[in-house]
Order: structure tokens, then sequence, then C-alpha cells
């Protein structure tokens, strides 16, 4: 059986207790922590580290995305960018993390998109090798068909990782797909899923609920089940109620007891 992750940023005003405690309440397997918030929510790694020795649960960490670009035309911008990445990886290490999850970059401006494609390289180059002597494993995200994204396609992930293509595990996300066989064709032509990351999608509305969207979980359940990868729960409630972590994880009972 698959584990049942979810993100920190379903639960982002949370502190880090009742992080822990939700995945007891809803019967969560694992949480994905996203490194953003052990700053804008002043999480500390010491208490994080005494919370997973009382619940050891398995923990992947996200890195810092927002606002980054490790391809950007600014090298300030892409400076900037490596040095948080590497302290996101700092913070996997410390917390004895599975993996990180780092988002590709992206172009600055559409167009000239071999620069950018170079950039890139450069900028995983540095990853990797930073990543391997911190003995964390690094898990590039497959990014939506968005104007400027780089990285949408297995065919973009070879031309962009070159030598270094089998090197990371992936991550697939199922609201970065178009459609069932784009979904499909990553789990097949990846080298290395490492976990999926499940939300729903409205048109080019992304990270829905489960139940709500243009992807029917309950036909695609038994799949997804049948990869054999962690699921990570996806989408951002900053309401203090945690609505869509509760809805979804009641949704995937329901989609868990169909099957039996």
């Amino acid at each position: 059986m698959n584990q049942i992750f979810f993100s920190s940023t379903l639960m982002w005003s949370a502190a880090l207790p009742e992080l822990f405690r939700a995945a007891r309440e809803f019967q969560a397997e694992g949480i994905e922590l996203w490194a953003q918030q052990f700053d804008s929510r002043g999480y500390r790694e010491a208490e994080c580290l005494s919370l997973l020795d009382r619940c050891p649960l398995p923990i992947f960490v996200h890195s810092k995305t927002w606002d980054l670009n490790f391809a950007s035309v600014n090298r300030r911008i892409r400076r900037a960018s490596l040095d948080e990445i590497r302290n996101s990886i700092d913070l996997a290490a410390k917390l004895h993390a599975r993996e990180l999850t780092v988002h590709p970059p992206r172009e600055s401006l559409c167009g000239n998109r071999p620069l950018y494609q170079e950039l890139a390289y450069r900028g995983l180059e540095e990853i990797f090798r930073y990543a391997s002597r911190s003995g964390v494993s690094v898990s590039l995200e497959m990014m939506e068909k968005i104007p400027k994204e780089i990285m949408t396609t297995p065919d973009d992930v070879r031309e962009i990782t070159r030598g270094l293509y089998r090197e990371f595990s992936y991550t697939v996300d199922v609201a970065h797909c178009d459609n069932e066989k784009e979904l499909f064709n990553h789990l097949r032509d990846l080298p290395k899923v490492s976990k999926i990351h499940i939300s729903n999608r409205r048109g080019a509305t992304y990270h829905t609920l489960l139940s709500d969207g243009d992807f029917s979980f309950r036909r695609l359940w038994p799949a997804l089940e049948h990869s054999g990868c962690p699921m990570v729960i996806e989408g951002f409630d900053a309401s203090g109620q945690y609505t869509m972590l509760r809805e979804n994880m009641k949704y995937i009972k329901k989609l868990k007891e169909n099957l039996q």
C-alpha cells in the first residue's frame, strides 16, 4: 500500500506540533515540510527533531521556490536562488529527510531557450554536488506547461540534465499534467519517480481538492496505487481551519475503501 503524505502548506498557519498532531488524527504516514515555513513561520529545526523523535514519521523536505530562479539572466538572482536551495539541502540533511524536492528554474523572458537550458544545467550541477556532499537525495519536480517553464516533459528533462539525468529522481505532479495520458507517460518514461504529488486542477487553476477538478481520482486511484510511489497531498490553506486537508483525507479513505 502506498504511503500517504501531506504537504505542510495545507496547514500554512499551523505551529509545528499541530502538523504532527494532524498526521496522527488523519492517519497520514508522512509529511512534506516546505523549507519556506522554517523562515516564514519561524519553525525551529531542534523542535522538529524533537517531534520526530516522539512521532517518527518519514518526511520529505520541499526546497524554497517562491521568488527563486537559478536560470535567471540576473547573476545575483541566480546566486541568491542557489544559496536558498543550499539552505534547503542543509535543512533536509539535519532533519534526515528522505529527499529534497526542487523546482526546476525557468526563462526570465520567453525565447533564447538554449541560454536558459545552459544556466539551468550549471545550477543543477552545483545543486547535485552540494547535495551529494550533504548526503541528501534530490528529486526534481515536473512542472506545468505555462510560459517560461522549461522542464515539463521527459524530453526536457533529458535535454537539461544531460549526464545527471539518472543521478536525480523525479516528482510527478498530477495537477501539472494536462490529462491522464500525460500523467501515465511521465510515470512510464522518467527513470526514477520517487513520489507523486496529488491534487486536482480546474483548467488553469491548480491544486484544487482531489474531488473537485478535471481529473477523476476515482478512476485514477488504482493506477496511482499500482505505481508503488508515495503520494503527497498538495494545496495551500492559510485559514487555520485546514479544510482542504480534512476533506482530502476523507476522500482518500473512500477511494481506498472502494478498492477493497
